[in-house]
């Protein structure tokens, strides 16, 4: 005959193996969970970061493509994608001395970068990254998209009938000119964008060659930004 203690030990041992195994693969379970969150999360964060990338390959293959060798694209890190015509191309300025106005022959020039930023569609991304856009703001924070448009000028200094004060309000009107012109010319909202002028103080090259120095920086910048909840 059996023994019925022998038997109610091993069932005993069996049961406690089995609850043993269970809780074993349920702490690995939740580890996973807290794996893959922490990727995610990860992932999310660097969300901004991955898309400067991308745009920054377009944008080259654009250049690539097109044969442009005339525009310069530079990964410029926190500050954005980085692209500007040169200020001078065979005897023409992109601007005169103490004048905000685009000269007509570089408006070629600006319509070819205003095709290449409009192809990047940067008013769907919010639409095509919905999900990652909510994990976001789940966590207080969220994605800024900004075409920023910097404005420079020479030091020549303006003459008493000069329409601008000094060079950092022609500077800033030449921003003005070239955002304007981008606005007209692709589908991008108002709202991401942003000008600002610097004056003659961020020269490219020494300052006896004022031609250079008269430009306009444009910036493709995606940035992760605290919401502000006040």
């Amino acid at each position: 005959m059996p023994d019925i203690s022998l038997i109610a030990e091993r069932a005993s041992n069996s049961w406690k193996v089995t609850y043993s195994d269970l809780l074993t693969g349920l702490l690995a379970f939740f580890l996973l969970l807290i794996i893959k969150a922490e990727q995610d999360a990860n992932t999310t964060f660097k969300f901004a970061d991955q898309m400067k990338d991308v745009i920054y390959a377009k944008v080259l293959n654009e250049k690539q493509v097109r044969q442009l060798d005339w525009l310069y694209v530079e990964h410029a890190g926190p500050k954005g994608i980085k692209l500007l015509i040169p200020s001078e191309i065979g005897d023409q300025t992109f601007f005169q001395s103490g004048e905000d106005q685009i000269v007509i022959n570089f408006i070629f020039y600006l319509r070819t970068v205003a095709q290449i930023i409009g192809g990047l569609e940067l008013e769907k991304i919010p639409i095509r990254n919905k999900d990652i856009f909510a994990k976001l703001e789940a966590t207080g924070k969220a994605v800024r998209i900004n075409v920023r448009i910097e404005g420079h000028s020479d030091a020549v200094p303006l003459g008493r009938s000069s329409r601008f004060r000094d060079n950092w309000d022609l500077s800033t009107a030449r921003a003005h000119q070239v955002a304007q012109y981008l606005l007209k010319e692709t589908t991008i909202p108002e709202s991401y964008f942003s000008i600002s002028g610097y004056g003659p103080f961020h020269p490219l090259v020494d300052e006896s060659n004022y031609d250079e120095n008269r430009r306009v920086e444009i910036y493709l910048d995606i940035q992760l930004i605290e919401i502000d909840n006040g």
